[in-house]
């Protein structure tokens, strides 16, 4: 193809298609909204904030998934959506249509392949990965030095430098077998490379990204969704797409117990009575989802709303016995949801242990048995 995207893209490819359906559909204003793994559940288009916006770019990514769309003919699927819809975008019409495009089918195809690469059969026959630089004009150099290692499948190096390491890295990976090592003359794999990280700051965030990977990029699209779990700390504003998405699943038995999506981020008026810094992630798990299967509230459209809500709005009451407790009106019903605040290095964690209808006479005793820490 002569937009330097390799051939193998006009194929459809049914693991790729898979990865790509699976995703939520989200809106948002900046890049940053939703950050690295995120990605691998949540479909965005940067600055697109309506659903209906979202909507038709993602029913145009996945035509060319499945058909093998041009990029010529996205560009011209691009203007018709960008006319409809009145949408004034960042950048230039090329630039921007290609960084769609581009970087939607080399995420998916990563996934499907990283998905292929893993099976038991072919892991067993195949236990080591080579990567393969792109062939590009104007190289990374980095990208340019990783250049026909081999690696095992389950080196740490893949978990964040699988490519694509970055906007419209044609690198990629290929499976290489005890036989084909001894081909290249090899002994082994090759030593684990020693990577360098720098820290960058993303939509308030300090991230670390390893030297030679543009930043959004540092993180293995296969298997975070494959993982079956979403890594909270990759997103960096909750999208309530995403969390119906992931309670619809939960609800369904797809995630694991301890999988956990972020509803909400803290609040100045919470983060001082919880101990956390402002902008802490507030986590549900998919066992809480479950275990309130039997109440009719409990929605996934429900999930998607309710907990933003509830940080934003709720009274912080410390019990009795050193539990914290959050509740507040919910659609003129009142809801309580207890807290478990957990202290990491790398930052801190808030979880919703619960999240359930309650009523004034229990809102009144929490009030007599414990302290109001802030208020509404």
């Amino acid at each position: 193809m002569a937009d330097g995207i390799t051939p193998a893209l006009d194929l459809p490819f049914d693991a790729a298609i898979r990865f790509f359906r699976d995703k939520a559909s989200v809106t948002t204003r900046s890049w940053t909204d939703v950050y690295a793994a995120a990605h691998s559940r949540a479909f965005m288009v940067a600055g697109a904030a309506t659903d209906a916006l979202v909507g038709d770019f993602r029913q145009e990514i996945m035509k060319a998934l499945e058909k093998g769309t041009t990029l010529a003919e996205f560009r011209g699927a691009f203007d018709s959506i960008v006319a409809r819809h009145g949408w004034d975008h960042t950048g230039g019409r090329n630039w921007r249509s290609r960084i769609i495009f581009d970087t939607n089918l080399r995420t998916a195809y990563a996934a499907g392949r990283y998905a292929q690469l893993t099976e038991p059969d072919t892991l067993e026959a195949f236990p080591y990965w080579q990567y393969n630089h792109s062939g590009s004009l104007h190289p990374r150099k980095e990208h340019l030095s990783w250049d026909g290692m081999v690696l095992r499948a389950d080196d740490p190096f893949w978990a964040t430098n699988y490519p694509p390491n970055g906007w419209h890295c044609g690198c990629f990976p290929t499976a290489v077998s005890g036989r084909d090592l001894k081909r290249q003359g090899k002994r082994g794999p090759d030593p684990s490379p020693d990577l360098l990280f720098r820290a960058e700051e993303v939509g308030g965030k300090r991230v670390m990204v390893p030297f030679g990977v543009d930043a959004g990029f540092e993180y293995n699209p296969g298997q975070a969704w494959l993982s079956r779990t979403l890594p909270g700390s990759e997103t960096v504003a909750a999208a309530p797409g995403m969390i119906e998405r992931f309670a619809t699943t939960a609800l369904q038995d797809r995630w694991p117990g301890k999988s956990w999506v972020p509803v909400a981020l803290t609040p100045r008026r919470l983060a001082a009575p919880l101990d956390v810094a402002i902008g802490s992630e507030v986590r549900l798990s998919a066992d809480t989802i479950r275990s309130h299967t039997k109440h009719r509230h409990a929605t996934p459209a429900f999930y998607a709303t309710a907990p933003e809500l509830l940080v934003e709005k709720g009274e912080l009451v410390e019990r009795g016995d050193g539990r914290l407790q959050l509740h507040a009106s919910i659609d003129g019903e009142p809801f309580t949801a207890a807290l478990k605040v957990v202290h990491r290095p790398q930052g801190d964690e808030i979880y919703l242990l619960s999240l359930r209808r309650t009523n004034a006479n229990q809102i009144a005793s929490l009030r007599r048995e414990g302290r109001i820490l802030t208020g509404k």
